[in-house]
């Protein structure tokens, strides 16, 4: 199995509204694609705003640990600066 199979949908989801959500508040411009995506994850009953913060922490998190539990610094695209 691969990592990508073990994640729940929904978490899955909320990772994925939280990225959108994080470029849309750096003022990045948005995609039709990330637009559309928006608008489905706001009607999906699955997705609650608690899993979205968990995945806005997700990715503001400087570190992330690898597959024997140790601490590694996390590499992505996305980069808040917290005001």
């Amino acid at each position: 199995m691969t990592k990508r199979e073990k994640l729940d949908p929904s978490w899955h989801k909320a990772r994925v509204a939280a990225r959108i959500w994080l470029k849309a508040k750096q003022g990045r411009p948005l995609s039709a694609r990330d637009k559309r995506l928006a608008r489905v994850f706001a009607d999906d009953p699955a997705v609650e705003d608690r899993l979205i913060e968990q995945g806005v922490a997700y990715w503001r998190a400087p570190w992330m640990l690898d597959s024997h539990g140790q601490r590694i610094r996390r590499v992505c695209n996305v980069v808040d600066h917290r005001n």
